[in-house]
C-alpha cells in the first residue's frame, strides 16, 4: 500500500473512533412515564332532591323518579330522571307543558326509530335542554335528562341605583315649535 492509501485508512479509522466515542459518551435519557390522569366525570350531589335553583315553572313528568342530580359544571346543572311511561306520552306532556309555562323552544329533534327526543329551550333568558331516551339499564324505562343554566347571582353592590326624576311630562320647551331660521350659534348647539 502506498502512503496515500495508508493516510486515507488512518483518517477513516480516526473518524470512526470519534463517531463511536461520541455516540457512547452521550448519556441516554430514560423515558419518563406520563403523569397519571384520573378521569373526572360528572359527580353527583349528596342528595337526590330537586335543586332549589331549578326553574320554578319547570314541568317534571308525573311519577318520574330522580336518579342523579349532578353538581354544577361551570354554569350548568344536570338532573337525570327515570320513568315507566312511553316516549309518546312523555313527548306530548313536555310539548304542552313547556308551551303553557312560557318556555321558548328553540329546537326540537325526534328520532322515532331510536325512541329519542331532544328539545332546547330558553326560559327568561336562561338556556336549557331536555332529552328523552331509553334507559341503559332497563330498555323498558325511559330516561329524562334535564340540563339547565344556573341563575346568575349578582352582587347587589355592583347594581347601579335606579334614578327617579321629579320632572313630569314634556316641559314647556318641548311644547314650543322648532325655530325655522336658527342662528349659527343655535345650529352648533
Amino acid at each position: 500500500m502506498n502512503r496515500l492509501g495508508l493516510f486515507k485508512l488512518a483518517a477513516l479509522s480516526a473518524a470512526c473512533m470519534l463517531v463511536s466515542a461520541a455516540c457512547k459518551s452521550a448519556p441516554v435519557a430514560a423515558p419518563v412515564a406520563p403523569p397519571v390522569v384520573t378521569a373526572t366525570g360528572p359527580t353527583d350531589e349528596p342528595s337526590n332532591a330537586l335543586p332549589s335553583d331549578l326553574y320554578k315553572a319547570m314541568p317534571i313528568y308525573p311519577g318520574a323518579k330522580i336518579e342523579h342530580v349532578r353538581k354544577p359544571k361551570g354554569a350548568m346543572r344536570e338532573i337525570l330522571f327515570s320513568s315507566d311511561a312511553q316516549m309518546q306520552q312523555m313527548l306530548a306532556y313536555y310539548k304542552e307543558q313547556l308551551k303553557q309555562n312560557d318556555f321558548h323552544i328553540t329546537s326540537s329533534l325526534i328520532m322515532p326509530a331510536r325512541k329519542t327526543w331532544s328539545c332546547d329551550f330558553n326560559y327568561q333568558g336562561q338556556p336549557g335542554s331536555i332529552m328523552l331516551y331509553p334507559s341503559d339499564q332497563d330498555k323498558a324505562k325511559m330516561t329524562i335528562d334535564l340540563i339547565y343554566e344556573l341563575p346568575a347571582h349578582l352582587d347587589p353592590s355592583l347594581i347601579e341605583p335606579k334614578e327617579d326624576f321629579d320632572v313630569e311630562g314634556p316641559g314647556e320647551i318641548a311644547q314650543q315649535a322648532p325655530n325655522p331660521n336658527p342662528t349659527e350659534k343655535a345650529k352648533r348647539n
